[in-house]
């Protein structure tokens, strides 16, 4: 049963489309910060490979700080270097293929029931994670059915 989520899961995010991508990732962009409100706001970010390439530094870093901190109870340090564009961690490697399912998730489930409200998404890293860097995918022993 293990394996066959796993192996849907990988076809979930295989199979994303590129304008439901686009459509989600203009909602987050919505709920981003204004500028100004957030630290670093110079220089646009380097090396987004799942986020817009026109996103300024405070809407990347209102995307993170939203799904990434929150989500999983991770910090800044935990996947990036001081270099934010670097990709020598491992973390920043996991971090994108875990974006690209929350997206292909969103995708499949963007018809089921009320749409998730402006700019935010049914289904994100606190879904699973709820807080903790590993995911949560069973309830405690002796749970209910």
């Amino acid at each position: 049963m293990r394996a066959v989520v796993g192996v849907m899961i990988v076809s979930v995010c295989v199979c994303a489309t590129a304008v439901a991508r686009s459509s989600m990732l203009a909602q987050a962009a919505q709920a981003a910060p204004p500028q100004g409100q957030m630290r670093g706001g110079g220089a646009p970010p380097k090396n987004l490979q799942v986020l817009p390439k026109d996103w300024t530094a405070q809407q990347v870093q209102g995307f993170m700080r939203t799904y990434v901190t929150v989500g999983l109870g991770l910090q800044c340090n935990d996947c990036h270097l001081q270099d934010r564009s670097a990709d020598d961690k491992p973390e920043k490697q996991t971090a994108r293929q875990m974006m690209r399912m929350m997206f292909a998730a969103n995708d499949l489930v963007k018809d089921i029931g009320d749409p998730a409200p402006a700019g935010t998404y049914k289904i994100t890293c606190y879904t699973c994670h709820r807080g903790q860097r590993k995911p949560l995918t069973a309830p405690a022993s002796g749970g209910g059915h």
